[in-house]
């Protein structure tokens, strides 16, 4: 059998001599899932880019590129359409001069019934939670009639009921002879789901495997040259409720968060275990002092709800958001300059009118240093990280600023293994030092490793709470779908 798709001695080499993918031969057979691991910064999103014919290699060649569908990571939509428009664009189906909407919709329609897509044709995009976003960004690739189909990091942000939906998709597609690329961190997905492995660091393929004759650690070991970390020891430091929030609502529509009374104390881990849509985003927005809401919240027994956003950051509310690049980072700014955003009208970057550029330079130095974010400078810009090392510059900026509450939304979101024990251990050692932390995660494994309490989140209210020593998998899964 022909492959699908193959590269053959891929090279990348961008501006100043940076070697993103050096010689990389890869084959994809028609019908298999095959699966692309590999630190962030590996060079696999160069690798997808170059399959799917987006850039052109340095050197090397790929045959077999021309009916590639790519699915990003960070959605290609245009949220004001609705999903017919976006699924046929560029390719819309006419009558006469004017676009054949019913022949759109029909179209949308087939593909949804041939691959268990539930899409509503007339749904704007904007309002769809990610995991229907994500089959609107597959619909359209699929429109495409692709040989094969590449996505980056296609779970990174779904909730296990999406992810076992998806990769019913993809299952699906591959018994029809579709070849299918998955570029993902997360390996107990590689090992349920795909039929071989292609592991590359620093731009080099350096393990390829039948996944039936490897395993979870044989592969990390392969992604990072070693061991992976172990997280930080645990240590309770404190009983005293640090937040408290009692009869808070905020938003509307179908998201918003009816009702929440918890706190969170110093020296704790407090997570919220729930699918994406139920309340969480508002929560979060309520308490960083961007999003309107009722009811009242205190930190350490004063009251927030007279301080604005940048008030609450002097006070010591700290976030990490769901969005590295939409709400935690100016892309085109440096690394400096952005882990200085929040603090740069306070000591002591801040000196007279001026910002202290020598401070400034200092905290980027030591966030490189103890995040392990990497980079040729800290004057490199943000934009030109591979995203788990974004993701880094944040969580360092967030957990160095002197945070009394953080809310950390998604921290390990789209990152390697090595990188996501990093951010978790940072976590817990700050944890340890006395800081409050509220986790908002998807992923019901990241909650029940970090948290030391369980809130679960349905339909923007608390639906159960559960203590480390008596966490139920089972009923806390059941909660977060409604029972």
């Amino acid at each position: 059998m022909s492959a699908a798709l193959e590269l053959h001695g891929v090279t990348k080499v961008y501006p100043g001599g940076v070697r993103a993918v050096d010689e990389v031969d890869l084959a994809l057979e028609p019908g298999e899932i095959h699966a692309l691991c590999g630190e962030n910064g590996a060079g696999k999103s160069t690798l997808a880019q170059i399959a799917a014919g987006k850039i052109s290699p340095t050197g090397g060649r790929v045959s077999g590129a021309d009916r590639v569908g790519l699915v990003h990571q960070h959605f290609e939509l245009v949220g004001r359409l609705r999903v017919w428009e976006n699924v046929v664009l560029g390719r819309e189906p006419r009558r006469g001069a004017r676009i054949d909407a019913a022949a759109a919709r029909e179209r949308v329609r087939e593909l949804a019934r041939s691959y268990g897509l539930d899409v509503d044709p007339d749904a704007i995009v904007e309002t769809l939670p990610v995991g229907v976003a994500q089959r609107v960004e597959i619909m359209r690739e699929l429109a495409r009639e692709p040989r094969v189909l590449v996505l980056d990091e296609p779970t990174a942000v779904l909730a296990p009921v999406e992810i076992d939906a998806l990769f019913r998709t993809l299952e699906t597609l591959a018994a029809r002879g579709t070849a299918i690329l998955v570029i993902t961190h997360k390996l107990a997905e590689v090992l349920a789901h795909a039929e071989r492995v292609t592991v590359v660091r620093a731009g080099r393929v350096v393990m390829r495997s039948l996944v039936a004759e490897t395993s979870i650690d044989a592969i990390a070991h392969a992604m990072v040259g070693g061991t992976i970390p172990a997280l930080a020891e645990r240590a309770r430091t404190d009983v005293v409720p640090a937040f408290v929030a009692r009869d808070v609502a905020a938003g509307d529509g179908a998201h918003a968060l009816r009702e929440a009374t918890f706190e969170v104390r110093g020296g704790e881990i407090v997570g919220i275990a729930g699918v994406e849509g139920n309340g969480q985003t508002a929560l979060a927005d309520a308490i960083a002092g961007v999003l309107p809401y009722r009811g009242t919240m205190s930190l350490n027994g004063r009251t927030l709800e007279t301080l604005g956003a940048g008030a609450r950051i002097g006070a010591g509310v700290r976030s990490i958001p769901q969005d590295r690049q939409r709400e935690a980072l100016v892309l085109d700014w440096s690394i400096a300059e952005n882990v200085a955003l929040g603090d740069h009208d306070r000591a002591p970057l801040r000196r007279g009118i001026a910002i202290d550029r020598r401070a400034e330079n200092a905290l980027a130095t030591r966030i490189v240093e103890r995040f392990d974010v990497r980079t040729p400078s800290i004057r490199t810009r943000a934009g030109a990280l591979s995203g788990g090392n974004q993701q880094k510059v944040v969580v360092g900026r967030t957990l160095s600023g002197a945070p009394v509450f953080v809310v950390a939304f998604q921290p390990t979101r789209g990152i390697d293994v090595g990188a996501t024990a990093l951010v978790q251990s940072r976590l817990i050692e700050a944890r340890n030092a006395g800081v409050a932390v509220l986790l908002v995660s998807f992923e019901l494994d990241e909650v029940l490793a970090l948290a030391d309490r369980i809130l679960v989140m349905y339909r923007g209210s608390i639906a159960g709470s559960f203590e480390r020593g008596a966490f139920d998998r089972a009923r806390i899964g059941a909660l977060m779908a409604g029972a």
